[in-house]
């Protein structure tokens, strides 16, 4: 059986199908989609990781010279190769008999008060269309990730909860997840929809930069790079040295604990895995956590109040002014 032929549906191991598509496509298929599974070797693999490392040579935006993109398609096509196994259409996995190249994309970067200001006062100021703008704010104000943000449609919005409720296949870890909308989310979907509302994404991917008289039905999400580039071309506008979309969710997350919040409440905004395996923890606990969740929801909309209605960035305050304010809120 060829490679190319190969009857695997990848949307059974990832949420984000149309990316594991475009790297096989681009990196697995012309070096190895004319062979026979079992003809497959660890040297073919090594090929691509060099032909990876090649080809972000020439590529400005490259994230860690691509070593990022090397350690994904691995991750990639070391799954198709398991489910190979598994049907036991091959004796081993060639990609598993390799060192990687690459490295992985994790990062650290958390925004400060002043630049939370700068980000959210200054974004919908530049040459970024106002959808877009729109929906890099709700990464911020949500805590979700930006392919969640991005892939959000109009039924997934439970207006009379206040509520962004994802289905199991709509997330990355395929649990439910039900995200309480605070006053910032909720103005910013008041003021997208008007763009949006005839088609199926409340992010559809529009230019328009005012709501059109005619409503398109046919729009698709944003492009899973419209958010970074956005960011990496307006980077110097914004004066805020480097971050990127998946750095507003951390940032929500790191200043809700900081002020007094327990973890637990940002891992369950984040819906992060407790990585429980379980009867108990994966079948018979069904709690949905609405109450942690709304509480982290308002304490993140009480910090953005005190820093985004400033004045200037300057003006805003210190952490531990910042944990004063939130302690006589009576929040925590």
């Amino acid at each position: 059986m060829r490679l190319k032929f190969f009857p695997i549906k990848l949307d059974h191991y990832k949420a984000s199908i149309k990316e594991e598509e475009r790297v096989f496509n681009l990196d697995v298929i012309p070096l190895m989609g004319n062979k026979n599974l079992t003809e497959v070797s660890p040297e073919d693999i090594d090929k691509m990781q060099s032909r990876i490392l090649k080809r972000a040579k020439s590529t400005a935006n490259a994230t860690r010279s691509g070593k990022v993109a090397v350690k994904n398609s691995l991750a990639y096509t070391r799954q198709l190769f398991n489910l190979a196994k598994k049907k036991r259409l091959i004796d081993s996995n060639p990609v598993v008999e390799i060192d990687s190249l690459g490295s992985s994309g994790s990062r650290i970067c958390t925004l400060n008060f002043e630049e939370i200001w700068k980000f959210w006062n200054r974004v919908e100021m530049l040459a970024i269309p106002p959808v877009t703008a729109k929906a890099l704010k709700f990464a911020l104000v949500t805590m979700q990730r930006s392919i969640e943000v991005r892939n959000m449609h109009h039924g997934a919005f439970k207006p009379d909860e206040k509520v962004w409720q994802m289905e199991r296949h709509e997330t990355k870890n395929r649990t439910m997840h039900r995200v309480p909308l605070n006053r910032y989310a909720l103005e910013l979907l008041d003021e997208v929809i008007p763009y949006t509302s005839a088609s199926s994404y409340i992010f559809g991917a529009t230019r328009l930069m005012s709501p059109p008289k005619t409503l398109n039905p046919d729009l698709i999400p944003l492009g899973s790079t419209a958010l970074s580039q956005a960011i990496r071309k307006n980077r110097k506008a914004l004066d805020i040295d480097d971050f990127c979309p998946h750095d507003l969710r951390r940032t929500g997350a790191t200043w809700i604990t900081a002020v007094g919040l327990p973890k637990l409440y940002a891992r369950l905004m984040l819906n992060h895995s407790d990585g429980e395996r379980d009867v108990t923890g994966k079948v018979y606990v069904q709690y949905s956590y609405d109450f942690e969740k709304q509480r982290a929801a308002q304490v993140w909309e009480f910090i953005l109040d005190q820093i985004v209605t400033c004045e200037t960035p300057k003006e805003t305050p210190t952490l531990e002014e910042l944990r004063e304010l939130v302690r006589r809120s009576g929040l925590l």
